[in-house]
C-alpha cells in the first residue's frame, strides 16, 4: 500500500513537473525554434501555391494565426508582389482593397507589447512600424494616382503632423493646389515661404504660385505684394535655374499688375515707369503702349502721347480702338481737324516696333 502510494505521488509529481516544464519553456514566437520548425516550413509551402489569389489568402491566414513571426518582411514582400499586376492595370479599387486588407491583418503594436518575448521584441516592433508606414505611403500614392486627392491629402496631413519636414509640406501644398483648394494651399505655401528664401528656386516657384492663387481669389492687393517682392529681387535678372524665356511671362504679368495698380491710383509717373519695364520683355504689348500714352497725356500733354498711341493702334490689341480714338483726337487738333498724314505716323510706329 505504501509503495503504491509512493508510486502515485511520484507519478503526480512527474506529470505536474512535465506540465510546468512545458508551460515554462513555451517557445517565443520570435525564437529560432518557431522560425525553423514551424514558420519557415509553412511559408515554403505557401510559396508553392500557383494560384495568386489562393497564395494571397494563405499569406493572410498565416498572418492571422502567426501575427508575430520572423518572416514578416518576406510575407509583406510577397503580398506586394501580388499587387503589382493590379497596379500595372491601374485597377486602383483592387489595389486599395488589398492594402486595406493587409493593414487589417497586421498585428497591433500594443498587442505585441503585451507579449512575453525574451528577445527580438523591439526589433520586431520597429520592423512592424516601418511596414505600416510604408503601406500608408503606398495607399496615399494609390489615392493620388486614382484621382482621390482629398484622401491623399488626408494621409499626408497625418504624415506631416507626425514628422514635419519640407518635402511633406511641399506635397501638401501641391495636392491642395491641384484640388483648387486655395485656402488650404495658401496655409501651407505660406509655411514654405517662411522657411525658404527667395534665393532658392523653391522659394521663387512658391512665391509665384502664391501670387497667381491670390489673383484667382481676386485678392489683387495680396497678389501685387507678392509680385512686388519678386520683381524687387528678380526684375532685372533671372532666378536660379530659370531661363529668360521662362521668367519673362512672369515679369510681364507682375509689371502689368503693378502698373495697373499705380495707374488706377493716378500715380501716372510710377505707372509709366512700370509699363516701360514691362515693354523691356514684351515690346509688342499694345495695352502697355496705350497706358503709357495715357500717362504721358496726364503728365506731359496730349501731343507727346501720339507715339505710344500709334504703337498701340498698329499692334491691334484690346486697347487699340481706344488708342485710335485718342490718336485721331490729338492729330486733328494739330492738323485743322484733318487726318491727312496720319498714315505716316502709323507707318513710323510699325517701323519702330519692327512689324
Amino acid at each position: 500500500m505504501t509503495q503504491r502510494f509512493v508510486r502515485s505521488i511520484v507519478a503526480i509529481l512527474f506529470l505536474c513537473g512535465a506540465s510546468g516544464f512545458a508551460l515554462q519553456d513555451k517557445p517565443s514566437p520570435l525564437s529560432n525554434y518557431m522560425y525553423q520548425k514551424k514558420d519557415l516550413p509553412r511559408y515554403e509551402e505557401i510559396k508553392k501555391e500557383a494560384d495568386p489569389q489562393k497564395r494571397i489568402d494563405l499569406l493572410l491566414e498565416f498572418l492571422k494565426e502567426r501575427p508575430i513571426n520572423k518572416l514578416l518582411q518576406y510575407i509583406i514582400a510577397d503580398y506586394q508582389n501580388a499587387m503589382n499586376p493590379y497596379i500595372e492595370k491601374k485597377d486602383w479599387a483592387k489595389v486599395t482593397s488589398m492594402i486595406e486588407t493587409l493593414q487589417s491583418a497586421l498585428v497591433k503594436e500594443e498587442d505585441v507589447a503585451k507579449e512575453d518575448i525574451p528577445a527580438g521584441k523591439e526589433e520586431f516592433l520597429a520592423e512592424l512600424q516601418g511596414i505600416k508606414s510604408a503601406l500608408r505611403q503606398m495607399m496615399s500614392n494609390v489615392y493620388e494616382a486614382s484621382g482621390n486627392l482629398p484622401k491623399a491629402a488626408e494621409l499626408h496631413e497625418e504624415f506631416y503632423a507626425a514628422a514635419p519636414d519640407g518635402a511633406k509640406l511641399q506635397k501638401l501644398a501641391d495636392l491642395y493646389l491641384r484640388m483648387n483648394n486655395y485656402d488650404k494651399y495658401l496655409e501651407y505655401a505660406k509655411k514654405i515661404l517662411a522657411e525658404t528664401s527667395l534665393d532658392l528656386l523653391q522659394g521663387v516657384i512658391t512665391a509665384e504660385q502664391v501670387a497667381r492663387v491670390y489673383l484667382q481669389k481676386q485678392d489683387v492687393a495680396a497678389a501685387s505684394e507678392m509680385y512686388a517682392k519678386l520683381m524687387d529681387k528678380y526684375g532685372d535678372k533671372t532666378p536660379p535655374d530659370i531661363t529668360e524665356a521662362q521668367w519673362n511671362p512672369i515679369r510681364i504679368t507682375a509689371y502689368g499688375l503693378l502698373a495697373q495698380n499705380a495707374y488706377t491710383s493716378k500715380d501716372y509717373p510710377k505707372a509709366q515707369g512700370l509699363y516701360e519695364k514691362l515693354l523691356k520683355f514684351d515690346k509688342q504689348n499694345g495695352d502697355a503702349w496705350y497706358y503709357i500714352g495715357m500717362c504721358v497725356w496726364q503728365t506731359q500733354g496730349a501731343e507727346n502721347a501720339m507715339d505710344p498711341f500709334a504703337k498701340s493702334v498698329v499692334l491691334n490689341k484690346d486697347t487699340a480702338a481706344n488708342a485710335k480714338q485718342r490718336l485721331e483726337q490729338i492729330y486733328k487738333a494739330r492738323n485743322n481737324d484733318s487726318l491727312d498724314g496720319l498714315d505716316d505716323v502709323l507707318k513710323k510706329a510699325k517701323t519702330d516696333l519692327g512689324i
